[in-house]
Formats: C-alpha cells, structure tokens, sequence
C-alpha cells in the first residue's frame, strides 16, 4: 500500500489491459493503446512468488 491516499490514488486506482498491460483510467471502458476492451483492475496487493 502506498504511504499516503493521494499516492495510493495516483498509483493503484488504474485499470490494466490484459492483451498489452497498459494502465488506463479507473472509468475506462477500453484500452486506449490497443483498443482493447480486456480490461481488470490493478492489484492492490504484491503477489507472492
């Protein structure tokens, strides 16, 4: 988690395509790289290996 809701905003609430891994506003309904509309949410949590 970031260290502050101003940073956790600005680098957590992003959608990712899933056909090129593009981060895309949290309202976007496609990607705006390859117009793709495979979006998820970004994690918020790191993944374990």
């Amino acid at each position: 988690m970031a260290r502050f809701p101003e940073a956790e905003k600005r680098l957590l609430i992003k959608m990712i395509c899933m056909n090129c891994y593009a981060r895309n506003a949290i309202r976007a309904t496609r990607c705006r790289k390859c117009h793709s509309t495979e979006l998820r949410p970004k994690a918020k949590e790191a993944r374990k290996e």
